[in-house]
């Protein structure tokens, strides 16, 4: 029988990632379970998608090999408690909250639980996303496949969790507000709205799959795609002078720094 994955709430992420799974292969639709306790949003997940409901995380966990607790951090541990006490034989856990450390969930479940935890970002609606997972070997192995088919999955160990979230999970969120950036400086020199936003879009998106697919550094497009004296070049020096590298570094580190902040104060 195919593995049954269950996911303990059904709010933005879990629609993310159902989205992309259920475009990968529509038939995996009828191996998800949800629930959540806010009425209706688990339904609307299903009435989207065709995937399952269960009133309750104990009915999830009852029936699921794979238990996905997409819940705020604060709410972890009760999830987690909840899905202990119906959790199959050999199911695993795993957990998409930032600076909930596994040690703080494996304190809500049984000590022989394979565990993991793992931080997606949205583009997994669309296949392209990048999700950072640690924690046991069994649990991470039956994580991984689900990661895969809605993007790439890197194994990080968990003192990088904060900067895994920084960079991949708040990262789509920051590169939007560059391309919004971008967009706005289309309008700048000339283009209507419409024209200055699909052209922004699709500069990057092109610019990130050619990276991707030729696996070309940034660094060596931008050098050969330079021509001293030229138009790219006067575009990237007015960057250097406006310390674009060193914002975004900042970016990065506050973004990192917040999450130690967070989980400190779980």
């Amino acid at each position: 029988m195919e593995p049954v994955l269950g996911l303990i709430g059904a709010g933005r992420l879990a629609s993310a990632l159902v989205a992309g799974w259920v475009r990968a292969d529509p038939a995996c639709a009828a191996r998800i379970i949800a629930t959540d306790r806010v009425d209706g949003v688990a339904e609307a997940v299903a009435a989207a998608f065709g995937i399952g409901v269960r009133a309750t995380p104990a009915a999830v966990a009852a029936e699921a090999d794979l238990v996905l607790i997409l819940v705020k951090p604060q709410d972890v541990p009760t999830a987690a408690a909840e899905v202990a006490t119906t959790l199959r034989t050999g199911a695993a856990v795993a957990s998409a909250a930032a600076g909930v450390e596994l040690a703080t969930i494996r304190a809500a479940l049984h000590a022989d639980t394979p565990l993991a935890r793992f931080m997606p970002n949205i583009p997994v609606a669309v296949g392209g996303g990048v999700s950072a997972v640690c924690g046991d070997a069994a649990a991470v192995a039956r994580l991984t496949p689900w990661l895969e088919a809605v993007g790439t999955a890197v194994a990080i160990a968990e003192p990088m969790f904060d900067a895994a979230t920084a960079i991949s999970g708040s990262g789509p969120g920051m590169l939007a507000f560059v391309v919004e950036a971008f967009a706005e400086s289309a309008r700048a020199v000339g283009f209507v709205p419409a024209d200055a936003d699909r052209l922004a879009v699709a500069t990057f998106a092109g610019t990130g799959l050619y990276l991707a697919e030729t696996g070309e550094s940034a660094t060596a497009l931008r050098e050969r795609v330079t021509s001293p004296g030229g138009t790219t070049a006067a575009g990237i020096a007015a960057l250097e002078r406006a310390g674009v590298r060193e914002a975004l570094t900042a970016a990065a580190i506050a973004a990192r720094d917040r999450g130690t902040e967070l989980r400190s104060a779980s």
